[in-house]
């Protein structure tokens, strides 16, 4: 009876422990893989960029998920970053890709409702340093306007600079966009 009972325990623990471990690894997985928003300072600074980069920080909520930034909030972000770069500011961060701020999703064209037309339009495009969107590239596309739309989305992201020793620095990437209709 008790060796029974001691197999019951150490199946209960046992089951218990594997438990744990699965809800620990689905919480990491589960965990985004980039930061949302401009990441704290990490490395040392002068107080002049400690200042600018707390300001970019507090200008990026204002573009930042769930907000719908408009013209004026886009401008105050990338002004905030131009100031910096201008004065020769280097970012307080270790080196990482650009973070995403903000995308719009594509607009269906009338022409392509119209026609029936769906699918996927893949786009490849540079983030610059300075935080503008440079030259795009679809590389699979579809008819209909809305390539035009998906370049058009493309060119409304708002972003962070990819980081390289200190600088911001050019990256590119790309993005898949899905058109069905409903």
């Amino acid at each position: 009876m008790f060796r029974a009972a001691a197999v019951c325990l150490i199946q209960i623990l046992l089951f218990a422990v594997l438990c744990a471990a699965h809800v620990q690894t689905t919480s990491q997985s589960q965990q985004p893989r980039r930061p949302h928003g401009v990441p704290e300072a990490s490395l040392p600074c002068s107080a002049e960029e400690q200042s600018w980069w707390s300001e970019l920080k507090k200008v990026a909520e204002d573009v930042t998920y769930p907000h719908r930034p408009g013209e004026k909030e886009k401008k105050k972000f990338l002004d905030v970053l131009h100031q910096g770069i201008e004065k020769g500011y280097k970012p307080p961060v270790a080196d990482s890709h650009f973070v995403l701020l903000f995308k719009t999703e594509p607009m269906y064209t009338e022409e392509a409702r119209a026609r029936g037309i769906h699918g996927t339009i893949t786009v490849q495009f540079e983030l610059l340093a300075d935080g503008n969107v440079g030259k795009t590239e679809i590389l699979q596309g579809l008819s209909g306007g809305l390539n035009e739309a998906a370049e058009e989305t493309v060119r409304k992201t708002i972003f962070l600079p990819a980081i390289k020793d200190r600088q911001f620095v050019t990256q590119s990437t790309r993005m898949i966009m899905t058109f069905q209709l409903y």
